[in-house]
Parts: C-alpha cells; sequence; structure tokens
C-alpha cells in the first residue's frame, strides 16, 4: 500500500500544477462579471481539495500554480506575468499563502486521518490472531494467520516461522521494535529492513520459542509503531506455544 502510495505521489503532484491552470481558464469566461477575489478563492479551493487527495506536495504544487495562473490569466495586462493593480498584488501575494497554509493544514488532517485507520487496522490484526488462541485453534494454524498478518503490516516479500535450533544468525527485532542494525536505511515510511532478512523473536514464559524471518520488499520502510504492532503479534504467538507446550512446527 505504501509504494503505491509513493508511486502516485508524482501523478498528483502533475495533477495540483495543472488543475489550477485548467480552473483559472474556465473562468476566463466570467471575467466580466465574477471579481478577482471570488476568483481567488475558487482557486484557493483547488488547493484544499488537491492537497487533501494528493498530499502536501501536491497541495504546495497546486498553490504555485494557482498563483501564478491567477497572475496571467485574470490580471492586467493579461496573459503577462504582470500585474499592474496594487489590489491584485496583495489578492496574488495572499492567493499563494492562503494556498500554501490551507494546503498544509489538509495534508496533516489527511495524515492523522490515516495514521488514525492504521491504528485501528493494527489492534484488529492482534485481535485476529489473539481470537485463534483463545479459541484453541492448532498452533500451526495460529503461525500461518501471523505470517499473513506480518507480511501485510510490514509489507514483506516473504515471512517464514523457524523452530530452534537456527540454522543461521540473523539481525533481530527487539522486544521495543527498535532494529539491531549495523547500517540504517532510512525511507519514507521508516527504517527499511535488511535485505537478507531479520528475525522477530517469539518469545513464550522467558524462553525463546522461534522466530519468524522477515524478508522486506527492497525500498519499502517501516515505522516503529508497526514493528511494535509486529513484537504484539509474535507474542501471541508465543503465548499458544507456551500453552501447548509445543516447539513450533516449520511453517514456510
Amino acid at each position: 500500500m505504501a509504494s503505491a502510495k509513493a508511486s502516485s505521489r508524482p501523478l498528483w503532484i502533475a495533477i495540483g500544477a495543472t488543475a489550477p491552470v485548467a480552473a483559472a481558464v474556465a473562468l476566463i469566461a466570467l471575467r466580466d462579471v465574477m471579481r478577482n477575489a471570488n476568483v481567488a478563492l475558487v482557486l484557493v479551493v483547488v488547493v484544499v481539495a488537491i492537497a487533501v487527495v494528493g498530499g502536501r506536495e501536491a497541495g504546495a504544487a497546486a498553490a504555485v500554480s494557482s498563483a501564478l495562473s491567477f497572475d496571467f490569466f485574470h490580471t492586467l495586462p493579461y496573459l503577462r506575468l504582470r500585474i499592474a493593480s496594487g489590489d491584485d498584488i496583495e489578492t496574488t501575494v495572499l492567493l499563494l499563502a492562503v494556498g500554501l497554509v490551507v494546503g498544509h493544514l489538509a495534508a496533516s488532517e489527511r495524515r492523522a486521518r490515516r495514521s488514525a485507520e492504521a491504528s485501528r487496522g493494527e489492534i484488529r490484526r492482534i485481535y485476529r490472531v489473539a481470537a485463534q488462541g483463545a479459541n484453541g485453534d492448532d498452533a500451526a494454524d495460529v503461525i500461518l494467520a501471523t505470517q499473513a498478518e506480518l507480511t501485510e503490516l510490514l509489507r514483506l516479500r516473504s515471512c517464514r516461522f523457524e523452530a530452534p535450533p537456527f540454522s543461521q544468525r540473523l539481525q533481530r527485532v527487539e522486544r521495543s521494535g527498535v532494529l539491531s542494525l549495523r547500517d540504517y536505511k532510512l525511507r519514507r515510511e521508516g527504517f527499511e529492513l535488511p535485505a537478507g532478512g531479520i528475525e522477530l523473536p517469539v518469545m513464550g514464559r522467558g524462553n525463546v520459542l522461534g522466530r519468524f524471518v522477515l524478508e522486506p520488499m527492497p525500498g519499502s520502510g517501516v515505522s516503529l509503531e508497526e514493528r511494535v504492532v509486529a513484537v504484539a503479534l509474535a507474542d501471541q504467538v508465543g503465548a499458544v506455544l507456551a500453552a501447548t507446550g509445543s516447539k513450533g512446527p516449520r511453517v514456510g
């Protein structure tokens, strides 16, 4: 999901740069009956709409494009980036400032809403795995369900469970969600997991009962909050294994 958002960012920036131009051109027909202040308000609405849907960068592009389009199409002399009226200069400057500020606020609200939705989704993940354990599902089924949840949550290329003893040592996700990495690569969403895989220990009654080996999608970052949720999911598996006395089957 995060990679899809990243891939659509250039598209929304392009829309932010071109949509105000189209709106300004469409408003030329109303130039004789519509005051310039009202034209500016229409362009602010365009900026807000683009920022809400496309994000901060798209909103900023729309704000700059709106100011330039207002100057070019709706201030004398027309079709030139020059303004003869002092009032129009003020309107253009205010349009740019309001567009940037409102676009930033709209994008911030959008991110906050997405964060709240993500938090609710993470709680549902923990609940689904916990419900399987509470219902007495087989440990292998709980492990498979947790693999699916981890793969989606952390945007992994693959996820597998290994029972001890382990064939190789890997860097790990600590109980706090911190990564024990030697080299850190920061992406937009958070730190990138090692390409060769990282272990997420499965603990039960103070003992290591297994681990999930997480292999990431290249270029994808994982936030601290997502890693903490991953630890909580592994703990659900650990509780099931400890309760059943199972060592945990190897599930690829």
